[in-house]
């Protein structure tokens, strides 16, 4: 007998992944779903942010959108958006680092969330000299951010473009999509902050001199400033309705600071950190990669768990269903214009 909607959402739900703040925490095992009412399945897990301890605040609360947002993007994108192509660039990256086994083996097995990273990383540390064991980390760092959350992010907006060309009305703050990891940043009055997706001019080609496929000698892709621009631009032609349009902005997160580490920043860090910072960015990939696959199986199923209403529904975030967001904003835009007032009557 097919498996119903609602069971397939109580097999499911426990397997998305969307944080709730941006506190620090040192990575660590999902939590077990928590039910949401008798009989009616179980919530989509909103698991706490895992910051380590000590690691950089690598995106800053900002009132504007910073430029590189609006950088011409890269075309044709280089990344994919597919898992395959991640797996791919894997294996790549362990015929460029003996020793590695372990790790690859990591990103290569299916989702397992009791993977406890900063351990795997910091044994693979302890058998290596201390120059090697350094080097390592930074190059699985640039793994990390530079090719596989990238790929694991297109391939959540081509599956959420897909979702919503569908289902027009769905809510935005889907628990399954790639910039509900992290919390939404917000302006001065309270407002997310978000990027429109619009497709390339004729004349954007986005830094086409570097070639992002051409792997440096160590395996490592070289930065690219335009990454957030290439991931967000929409297809050429745009959007085909207004509805879609609106909900594939995209809403600026700490997701997004990962995306922009440079080498030399990076180098800069202690060991510490940037084991703290690797094993974070590879449990967060690891999250996106399995809410893709719970997005694909809905899609197959003709997003069946996704009718009715968005107060029911267990793939909208809390304070949605519950009605708190907009009088969340309402709320603190208030205040913050009561705090301008007051404070040009000075």
């Amino acid at each position: 007998m097919a498996q119903s909607a609602r069971g397939r959402t109580a097999s499911r739900a426990h397997r998305a992944h969307s944080t709730a703040s941006d506190s620090p925490f040192t990575p660590h095992a999902t939590p077990p779903p928590t039910a949401r009412r008798a009989g009616a399945g179980t919530r989509a897990v909103r698991a706490d942010t895992i910051d380590s301890e000590g690691l950089p605040e690598v995106i800053a609360q900002v009132t504007r959108i910073p430029a590189h947002y609006l950088l011409p993007p890269t075309v044709p994108s280089p990344f994919i958006g597919s898992l395959e192509t991640s797996l791919d660039a894997v294996l790549e990256w362990g015929s460029h680092n003996p020793g590695t086994q372990c790790v690859v083996d990591a990103f290569l097995r299916p989702v397992d969330p009791t993977t406890n990273w900063p351990l795997l990383l910091r044994t693979k540390r302890v058998t290596q000299n201390t120059t090697r064991s350094r080097a390592l980390l930074e190059s699985t760092l640039v793994l990390l951010t530079r090719t596989l959350l990238p790929n694991q992010i297109a391939q959540n907006r081509a599956l959420t473009a897909r979702l919503y060309d569908r289902k027009k009305q769905l809510a935005i703050r889907l628990v399954l999509r790639y910039d509900m990891l992290r919390d939404w940043k917000m302006d001065a009055t309270w407002h997310p902050m978000s990027v429109a997706s619009v497709a390339p001019s004729g004349d954007q080609r986005g830094l086409d001199a570097i070639t992002f496929t051409q792997a440096a000698r160590d395996g490592r892709r070289p930065f690219m400033p335009n990454i957030l621009a290439t991931l967000i631009a929409a297809p050429a032609g745009g959007w085909t309705t207004h509805a879609v349009r609106e909900r594939m902005k995209h809403h600026v997160t700490g997701l997004d600071g990962y995306l922009l580490l440079t080498d030399a920043a990076v180098a800069a860090w202690s060991d510490e950190t940037v084991l703290g910072m690797a094993s974070q960015v590879a449990l967060q990939w690891q999250w996106l990669r399995q809410n893709n696959e719970i997005l694909e199986e809905m899609e197959i199923h003709g997003y069946e768990e996704l009718e009715g209403r968005a107060d029911e529904c267990e793939w909208i975030a809390d304070d949605v269903r519950r009605g708190e967001w907009g009088k969340t904003v309402g709320r603190r835009s208030a205040a913050a214009a009561t705090a301008v007032g007051e404070g040009g009557g000075d």
